[in-house]
């Protein structure tokens, strides 16, 4: 091999291993930038990365469905709905403080619903596995607010771009749009109920991806607030 056949192997080798370090410091920078969004590693590295505050200084209520009371629906293998709400309302609570919300996270009957006071308010539950349907629903108090209604479209639309599961409004009950909570806190909170899927059709998601189904309620909470 002459000598200058030798450089121009060497000049190649070398620009080789430069794309290679290059993508592999790009892949660095896009796991890091992904894990701070999620709330994950060092506090200076969600400094640099973390989500805008876009909901700073604002205060949300966010119940686990049925959590300290009853165990909600239950399937034939024991996975019980409190479960699947308890994930999910833990994984927005964390969400909505990442974006500098002030959070209570409540349980069913906690005693401070009584005249509660927020910007927002959601319930978290998950649908029976009784059925073996797919898809979420979103309600809340039958005659209620103007604001409570745009809440309720504001999830609609995100939770379904965030998660990619079905709106299932034909299932939306009674007991939903009459939510013993919504007549509780103070009239002038908005307000919704969301059941984030079915136990049954939607039972991969919600016990493998609580994150996601997170991220959707937090997107239509911030639909509902951005300035």
């Amino acid at each position: 091999m002459t000598n200058g056949l030798r450089a121009g192997v060497l000049r190649r080798a070398q620009r080789v291993l430069l794309a290679m370090t290059a993508v592999a410091v790009v892949a660095v920078i896009a796991a890091s930038w992904m894990a701070a969004r999620a709330g994950e590693g060092p506090s200076w590295l969600q400094a640099i990365f973390g989500p805008p505050q876009t909901l700073a200084g604002r205060q949300i209520g966010i119940v686990a469905g049925h959590a300290g009371n009853d165990s909600g629906a239950v399937c034939p293998d024991g996975l019980t709905e409190v479960e699947i709400n308890q994930a999910v309302a833990d994984a927005v609570a964390r969400a909505l403080q990442r974006r500098g919300a002030r959070v209570d996270l409540l349980t069913e009957f906690d005693d401070r619903l009584r005249g509660y006071r927020a910007d927002a308010f959601v319930s978290i539950h998950a649908d029976s596995c009784e059925v073996d349907l797919s898809g979420f629903k979103v309600a809340s108090l039958e005659g209620g607010s103007r604001a409570s209604d745009t809440l309720v479209a504001c999830l609609w639309a995100r939770y379904e771009t965030s998660t990619g599961l079905k709106p299932h409004p034909d299932t939306v009950t009674y007991d939903m749009r009459g939510y013993h909570a919504f007549r509780e806190i103070a009239s002038d909170t908005p307000a919704a109920i969301i059941e984030t899927g079915f136990l049954s059709g939607d039972r991969r998601f919600l016990t493998r991806q609580p994150d996601r189904a997170a991220a959707g309620i937090v997107a239509g909470i911030e639909c509902f607030l951005k300035p």
